[in-house]
């Protein structure tokens, strides 16, 4: 972190901090999409095979108009987003949680799927009011949303909180999530099944904690694959691409 951007860190709140890291990523994705025509790829993709997921673990699911037109929606629609933890998502469709907790949960792809999928109660955290807006909407379309209840920042004093109950913690917060898991916190975790999303130098600072869990890293695989619904929308490869370079999770099996 350089100088500046650490001092404006330390200047704001941390629940202003990270809503207006959260902005401007999103600002910046977008002018990417737009540039790339993958905002116009996914209006034509929405034309001819609707706003339900096609595949994988969340299939069925209904994404709000609004959401996917406002982001490179191909991959979640299809049911190819993140296909590399789908195998730990057939494993988790098959055990029982007190709670979901999402942390970084943007439109609610993962807290209105994962609400559908187990019938649990989720926690869907997030500093941007829209995307929070979004993911009620996504509950309200999936029948989901007295199950899902929206919350602003997750800190890490909030683990413990809920560190007595059969957790499933699914993570992606932009590189906040070494702050949140730390060497003081992981214990109070103990009950819980985690799956993180990594950035930057919290991939090794995260892989190094003391967790008191089984661990697996998930690395990154290329998309394929030949499907009908993409069929003149443009190059497959582009379409399924998730734009995020080298990239990997970190599974912490609490069933162990």
């Amino acid at each position: 972190m350089s100088r500046a951007k650490a001092l404006f860190r330390a200047l704001l709140p941390a629940f202003l901090f990270q809503r207006i890291r959260a902005e401007r990523s999103r600002r910046l994705q977008l002018r990417l999409f737009q540039r790339e025509g993958l905002l116009d790829a996914a209006a034509r993709y929405i034309e001819r095979n609707g706003l339900a997921v096609r595949h994988g673990p969340f299939a069925g699911t209904i994404y709000p108009r609004e959401a996917a037109l406002s982001r490179h929606s191909i991959p979640k629609l299809l049911g190819t987003y993140e296909q590399e933890l789908h195998g730990i998502l057939d494993e988790i469709a098959q055990r029982k949680y007190d709670l979901v907790v999402d942390i970084g949960s943007a439109e609610g792809y993962y807290a209105v799927g994962l609400a559908r999928l187990l019938r649990t109660r989720v926690l869907a955290y997030d500093p941007e009011p829209a995307e929070r807006a979004l993911c009620a909407k996504a509950a309200r379309l999936n029948g989901v949303e007295t199950l899902v209840e929206l919350q602003d920042l997750f800190h890490a004093s909030d683990i413990q909180q809920f560190s007595h109950l059969r957790v499933l913690c699914i993570c992606d917060c932009e590189g906040f999530e070494a702050e949140i898991f730390t060497a003081e916190t992981v214990g109070d975790a103990v009950r819980w099944d985690l799956l993180i999303e990594l950035h930057g130098s919290a991939e090794a600072k995260l892989m190094n904690l003391p967790w008191p869990h089984k661990t697996r890293a998930i690395a990154t695989t290329r998309r394929a694959g030949d499907y009908p619904e993409l069929q003149g929308l443009g190059e497959p490869g582009k379409l399924l691409s998730e734009y995020r370079g080298s990239q990997s999770w970190l599974w912490c099996d609490g069933e162990k």
